[in-house]
């Protein structure tokens, strides 16, 4: 009885009020290191190991995973942020120029702001031209690269989360999805806090020690857990594949719309509108009609692609037994090369041996052939030495 009532009691308190606020902004270790890159850098590897293993189930060589890696990833982050100026902050653009990084043109002032929407456009302008490039099938591309984006694009959202990076509108407390919305306080000083803490207050309303609002990245992180579940779990099971370019497909078809109603749960004066619409919303109605269009494009006359394996797991066992074979013969190999070498130095050591007895037996056969010269020569002398000597001859002188 008791035992039921508390449980209604926390309930009822849980779906009437916020989430704790939670923060992490810069950790220092002699050095500052912002939280936000950390999980950043953590999605990006993440999702390129993801991608890594799906591209390897297909067979597709590592010169192009780590070529669609690159332009992806690069072109992706430039993207995000010419976008969000460009969309979201043109005011930027105006700002006086210097020659310290801080004062430099906004556009190029790559850490200073970004865009979602932007980073995917960007993206996809990089992975267009790769692909182009190189001439590889698109569908297949497309598929392993929202395996890896997907994953590295919602843990990005984690970051977003912990750092208030978007603040949504204010929450009535007492409405039932207040559970959702996270209890900011007043003290930590966040602007777009103050901003709706001073709007409440103009209104009349009566303001605590905390202010409920949106946080807008932990919501879309909380949806997207489940996307990426049914995702992955599509992409990698061994079998019912689905034609290639359907996984890329269906996360657009999942992920826009829901983006496009986030955008409404933002504070009214957060992100500029044109005709009526943020970027944002006008890039999810984009996607959402091309997602629409290859969904059943692909679902008409698509077919799986071809896999090296049964299943992931077996093609990494298979890779893994291929290198260690690799591996294995460059040791060989190497092995072998040691052995000619000194085989080699052998041999050389034992003709500069032979070469060395060889001058040594000329110079002592020259140096017999010398003493047997000289003893001739003496015993010739002594042979002279020995016969009498010849007899004067001539007249005696007459007296």
């Amino acid at each position: 009885m008791y035992g039921a009532a508390l449980a209604l009691t926390a309930g009822t308190t849980a779906a009437t009020t916020g989430l704790p606020y939670f923060h992490m902004g810069e950790w220092n270790i002699g050095i500052p290191i912002q939280a936000f890159g950390v999980i950043v850098a953590a999605g990006v590897l993440i999702g390129a190991a993801l991608l890594r293993r799906y591209a390897e189930w297909h067979g597709v060589e590592d010169e192009h995973i780590r070529g669609l890696l690159g332009w992806v990833t690069i072109a992706g982050f430039l993207g995000a942020h010419i976008f969000d100026v460009l969309f979201y902050e043109p005011q930027k653009m105006s700002e006086p120029i210097g020659s310290y990084p801080t004062q430099w043109p906004a556009l190029l002032r790559i850490w200073d702001g970004i865009s979602s929407y932007g980073g995917f456009v960007g993206g996809s302008i990089g992975f267009a031209l790769y692909v182009w490039w190189k001439r590889l099938p698109v569908r297949l591309m497309a598929d392993i690269t929202i395996v890896g984006l997907l994953p590295a694009f919602s843990i990005g959202r984690i970051g977003c989360t912990v750092v208030s990076d978007h603040i949504g509108a204010a929450v009535n407390p007492d409405k039932w999805y207040a559970f959702l919305a996270m209890d900011y306080p007043l003290d930590a000083n966040l602007k777009p806090v103050m901003d709706l803490a001073k709007k409440a207050t103009i209104a009349g309303e009566k303001l605590g020690p905390t202010l409920t609002a949106w946080n807008l990245g932990l919501v879309e992180l909380l949806y997207l857990i489940p996307v990426n579940v049914l995702i992955l779990w599509l992409a990698f099971r061994g079998k019912k594949r689905m034609p290639a370019g359907f996984i890329v497909a269906l996360t657009g078809v999942l992920y826009a719309p829901v983006r496009f109603f986030l955008d409404f749960l933002r504070p009214t004066t957060s992100d500029p509108t044109h005709f009526g619409f943020t970027f944002a919303q006008w890039a999810s109605i984009a996607a959402f009609g091309a997602a629409v269009y290859a969904a059943s494009r692909v679902l008409k006359n698509g077919l799986p692609a071809d896999v090296v394996a049964p299943t992931a797991g077996e093609a990494q066992r298979q890779l893994r037994a291929l290198l260690k074979e690799e591996e294995e013969r460059l040791e060989r190999e190497k092995e072998d090369n040691e052995a000619e070498e000194r085989a080699e130095i052998a041999r050389k050591r034992a003709e500069e041996l032979e070469a060395a007895e060889s001058s040594s037996s000329s110079e002592s056969s020259s140096s017999s052939s010398s003493s047997d010269s000289d003893s001739d020569s003496d015993s010739d002398g002594d042979e002279e030495a020995e016969k009498p000597a010849p007899k004067p001859t001539g007249s005696k002188k007459k007296r």
